[in-house]
């Protein structure tokens, strides 16, 4: 299923850019390398929150309900060399999501394919801390976060030997800036800008009781002149941003213990195809990377309900607010 949090994180990044600049740097007309990173992808995109069999969903007209609970306990901030800023001191940002889905199948369909269209509506709270001696990040507490919303085709399951082998899904969402953005906080739920999200969600049962999945997916973020918190610099006035365009995707394989539970490893990737962008100059080494891993429960109980667990821990980040992160999704058929 599509997104479900979307947190922007970007003046994490950008103070630490300004921390870097010199009185004597900030006088002058700046460099691109001096540029405040102020519009930054979010890295609460939908990454790890849908996991195992995510390729398969019902053909049959209705709604579904979801819901997803997910919690990011992000202790750390990494540069562009993938080590930690040295312009935060102990950094610990709370997010809490909590995200309502609704998935409904329409009565007609495509030779045989379900057509259908989401919404996902996430509340988010924020809460940060930041040590002594370095840049502090103030937090906009709890409020929605970014719509989510766009059409998709489930497509009709493979079928080898009178057996499903492999399922997939097609969707093209649009996520709105509707959520919490407040001028003077630097952490919002809200990016203040709109982004087109399509994905593919795929499934493939290798053999007897194995399950390997994945979701990629692609985001384009317009142009925006919202910022939070803009830093005052002499010779330099923001007019707008585009935050970089992303690939990234999320991967599970898991063995079926006994009917209807299975454990395995989950993971996402994450992957900046170009440089943020500010009054439209490309800034250098803004791209942001990342890796987990981690283990995962899943639980069928279709067509009454299912439900995913699963953990997430960096392996690999650049240019991200990162650490541990929890997940819970719950599926119930109307």
């Amino acid at each position: 299923m599509p997104n479900a949090r979307r947190v922007t994180l970007s003046a994490a990044m950008a103070a630490a850019t300004l921390s870097l600049v010199s009185p004597m740097q900030a006088g002058a007309a700046l460099p691109a390398s001096q540029i405040p990173d102020l519009v930054q992808p979010s890295n609460g995109i939908n990454l790890g929150s849908t996991s195992f069999y995510d390729g398969f969903s019902t053909l049959q007209p209705g709604v579904t309900v979801l819901g997803y609970l997910r919690e990011n306990v992000l202790n750390s901030i990494t540069g562009s060399d993938g080590q930690d800023s040295p312009a935060f001191k102990d950094p610990s940002i709370k997010i809490t999501t909590a995200v309502m889905q609704i998935s409904a199948v329409a009565p007609v369909s495509l030779d045989g394919n379900a057509l259908g269209f989401d919404v996902l509506l996430p509340v988010t709270r924020i809460q940060s801390h930041f040590g002594s001696g370095g840049r502090q990040l103030a937090a906009n507490s709890t409020s929605f976060a970014d719509l989510t919303f766009g059409p998709f085709i489930q497509f009709k399951p493979l079928i080898a030997d009178g057996h499903p082998v492999a399922s997939f899904r097609v969707a093209f969402d649009l996520i709105a800036p509707t959520g919490g953005f407040d001028r003077t906080k630097d952490l919002n739920q809200g990016s203040g800008y709109w982004s087109l999200n399509p994905y593919v969600a795929w499934t493939v049962l290798p053999a007897e009781g194995w399950e390997v999945s994945g979701r990629t997916q692609y985001l384009y973020n317009f142009k925006t002149d919202n910022i939070s918190n803009a830093p005052t610099i002499p010779s330099f006035t923001f007019n707008d941003g585009q935050a970089g365009q992303v690939l990234y995707s999320s991967f599970t394989v898991s063995r079926e213990m006994e009917k209807g539970f299975s454990a395995g490893l989950n993971g996402f990737v994450v992957e900046q195809l170009n440089n943020d962008r500010i009054n439209g100059i490309s800034l250098p080494d803004t791209r942001h990377r990342a890796l987990y891993l981690g283990p995962g429960l899943h639980f069928d109980r279709l067509p009454d309900w299912g439900l995913n667990l699963n953990v997430y821990m960096p392996i690999s980040t650049h240019n991200y607010a990162t650490g541990p992160q929890f997940n819970v999704q719950f599926i119930r058929p109307l």
